[in-house]
């Protein structure tokens, strides 16, 4: 089963940022816009994950999460990978004042690297993502969105637990389902 850690954002927050873009905008073929049970702060993505590891891969998740207190992260904005000038990703960016985030991939990550998980390469950077273009006229209209829409309020929210995902993928995309919630710092 394909495998992911995330912080799963308040159902307001969710609501508030399936409705960024506009109604439209949001119709376009071009553009896979995430619906809002699918938005979150993906922490570290694990790909294939053995029924028979599964266990190992819940335990890693609670040590990494003893040692994190919980932590407040705010909505920080739009943007996208890899340039405005070309984007094919939207996301609406966190700031992670007290390093929560982070803290955790960096406990997280010698668990997971001990049970054959491939650590990250690239700097961790939390985000939302929010839509995915499909072509160059998604392209477009992801550029049109960041130079239209405001920024959603600099919302704070506060972390008290990570949750291990699977998510299956059908016709309609990817469906998240929960495997384990861990408490952060054992509260």
């Amino acid at each position: 089963m394909r495998c992911f850690t995330a912080i799963v954002l308040p159902e307001a927050t969710r609501r508030m940022l399936a409705r960024l873009g506009g109604a439209s905008v949001r119709q376009s073929k071009a553009v896979r816009w995430n619906t809002q049970d699918k938005l979150h702060i993906t922490l570290k993505f694990l790909g294939q994950v053995a029924d028979e590891h599964l266990p190992a891969v819940c335990d890693a998740v609670r040590a990494a999460s003893s040692d994190i207190a919980p932590f407040s992260v705010r909505l920080a904005g739009l943007g996208c990978f890899p340039a405005p000038r070309n984007p094919r990703v939207l996301w609406c960016g966190i700031e992670d004042p007290a390093e929560g985030c982070a803290r955790w991939v960096a406990a997280a990550e010698p668990l997971l690297a001990d049970l054959g998980f491939k650590p990250e390469a690239r700097a961790y950077t939390p985000h939302i993502t929010l839509a995915r273009s499909k072509s160059g006229a998604g392209n477009s209209i992801l550029h049109r969105v960041l130079e239209d829409t405001a920024a959603p309020p600099a919302e704070e929210l506060m972390v008290r637990q990570v949750v291990l995902f699977e998510s299956r993928l059908d016709r309609s995309g990817a469906c998240y389902m929960p495997i384990a919630t861990t408490r952060l710092g054992g509260t």
